[in-house]
C-alpha cells in the first residue's frame, strides 16, 4: 500500500492543467467492509467499532479482540495470541462475561447515538461470503483516527470536516466520504492518469504519513 500511495503522490495528480476526476471512478472497487461507526474507550475498556455490514467489533486494552456478527447471535474471540474461536451470546464461558457485557454496551451506544458511514452503498452479490476482518491495530493524531482492519483496509477519519479516507491495497483503490457524507472510489492508477482535486490529493498525502507510522507501529507494539 505504501508504494501504491508513493506512485499516486509522485504524479501530482491535483496539480495538472486538465483534471478529469470521474474518469479516474471505479464503483467496482469499493470496499466490501469499511467501519461505519466507532466509538473510542480506550481510557478504561478499549476502541469499539461497527463495520458496513452492521457486525460490531471491540479492541479491548488487553489486546484481545471480540466480534459479534450482524445477526446479533455469533460472536468470535480473538485472545492475545490470535487464536480465535467461535461463541454465541447464548453460551460463552463466564471469564467473558463481562467482555460480552462491554461489547453489547458498545453496540448499543453506537446504535442509538452515532452516524453510519456509507450507509446508502449497496452491498454487492457474494460479498455475504468474504470473511469478516477485524480491528487489528490503530491511534490517534490531532486530526484524525487511523484504523487498520485485518483484511489490509486502512481507515482515516479525519475529525475536523468529518471526511473520510478507506484505502484498499488489495484493489489499488482508494474511497473518499466527502464532507457531503458522498461516497466515491477510485482506481489509484487511473487519479495518476486523470489527476484528482486538492481536497483528496492532499488527503492522500497525509495518508502516506499514517501507513508509514502504522508500519512503525505495527513492528514496535502488540496493539
Amino acid at each position: 500500500m505504501l508504494q501504491q500511495l508513493n506512485t499516486c503522490n509522485a504524479a501530482k495528480p491535483s496539480e495538472r492543467g486538465l483534471i478529469r476526476m470521474e474518469e479516474a471512478e471505479d464503483p467496482a472497487c469499493v470496499p466490501i467492509f469499511w467501519i461505519s461507526k466507532w466509538v473510542d474507550y480506550s481510557d478504561k475498556y478499549g476502541l469499539g467499532y461497527q463495520l458496513c455490514d452492521n457486525s460490531v467489533g471491540v479492541l479491548f486494552n488487553d489486546c484481545t479482540r471480540m466480534i459479534m456478527y450482524a445477526d446479533g447471535d455469533s460472536l468470535q474471540y480473538i485472545d492475545k495470541m490470535a487464536a480465535e474461536s467461535y461463541l454465541s451470546v447464548r453460551s460463552y464461558p463466564a471469564t467473558l462475561s463481562k467482555k460480552i457485557t462491554l461489547l453489547k454496551y458498545f453496540r448499543n451506544y453506537m446504535s442509538e447515538h452515532l452516524l453510519k458511514a456509507g450507509a446508502n452503498i449497496t452491498p454487492r452479490d457474494g460479498d455475504e461470503l468474504a470473511r469478516l476482518p477485524y480491528l487489528s491495530h490503530w491511534f490517534r493524531t490531532k486530526s484524525a483516527i487511523v484504523l487498520h482492519l485485518t483484511n489490509g483496509t486502512v481507515q482515516i477519519n479525519f475529525f475536523q470536516d468529518h471526511t473520510k479516507l478507506i484505502l484498499c491495497p488489495l484493489m489499488g483503490a482508494v474511497s473518499f466520504i466527502d464532507e457531503k457524507r458522498e461516497f466515491r472510489t477510485y482506481k489509484m492508477s487511473l487519479i495518476e492518469e486523470f489527476g484528482c482535486c486538492k481536497e483528496l490529493a492532499s488527503r492522500m498525502r497525509y495518508a502516506r504519513l499514517m501507513v508509514e507510522k502504522l508500519l512503525a507501529c505495527k513492528s514496535s507494539t502488540p496493539r
